[in-house]
């Protein structure tokens, strides 16, 4: 578990952020694209699946972001069923109201950007207990480095 959770923080990280020469880094992201991406993983009996959504500043964005996170998970999880990227206009009511960290069943991390360069991002993961969840989300959350990641990480505990 503990090589999945690196696996998908490191796509994570590959979305949220993108080199910073690139002009397209708006200060606010005045309409946002929305990526949709999606990992399961059988760990013994149990299915674990993990959702990341992330803002992007238009659809060319969003899919470059896509592109170079998904290559990232293929490659360092040979174990992961990995569903193809998608690129939404509108996220549903269900996944948008998670970019205003309101709690929902599961444990997710939220991202919120520290410079024009980032994005915005949530992760869940689903098919954990409480406690799993919340340990993962702050595995997860501890192994993102200052140094690739300047905005906040937050872990938004789940809804009773």
């Amino acid at each position: 578990m503990k090589l999945f959770v690196i696996v998908i923080v490191l796509a994570v990280i590959g979305f949220v952020v993108k080199g910073r020469m690139d002009k397209s880094n708006p200060a606010v992201i005045e309409h946002p694209v929305y990526a949709e991406m999606r990992v399961d993983l059988k760990e013994g009996i149990r299915e674990i699946n993990i959702a990341l959504f992330g803002e992007a500043v238009d659809m060319d964005d969003c899919n470059l972001r896509t592109e170079q996170t998904w290559s990232k998970v293929l490659s360092g999880c040979p174990a992961c069923e990995v569903s193809p990227a998608k690129c939404l206009e509108d996220l549903p009511p269900r996944y948008a109201r998670l970019f205003e960290n309101v709690a929902i069943p599961s444990t997710y991390l939220a991202f919120t950007r520290g410079s024009r360069f980032e994005r915005d991002g949530r992760m869940v993961v689903y098919g954990l207990t409480r406690e799993e969840g919340l340990a993962v989300c702050e595995q997860m959350r501890n192994s993102v480095s200052k140094e690739d990641y300047t905005g906040t990480l937050e872990c938004i505990a789940p809804s009773e």
